[in-house]
């Protein structure tokens, strides 16, 4: 079995267990997209992070540490 590889566990943690494709639908994306972006391969637009901040009550900064902190 493949391990899962997270980057963004924030994200994972605001998913609160549902499954990815009921986050994915409420954000306009595929599940696969969703997947990639708590695997830390691909970002949302700025303006989808803005809303994921403000829905989850996450800062961005922390949702997609490795996107600020570079």
């Amino acid at each position: 079995m493949k391990k899962r590889i997270v980057k963004r566990p924030k994200l994972v943690e605001y998913r609160n267990g549902r499954p990815q494709s009921v986050l994915a639908d409420m954000y306009g994306v595929t599940q696969q997209t969703w997947s990639m972006w708590e695997k830390g391969a691909w970002k949302p637009n700025v303006i989808t992070m803005k809303k994921l901040e403000n829905d989850s009550g996450i800062p961005m900064e922390e949702l997609f540490a490795d996107v600020f902190n570079k």
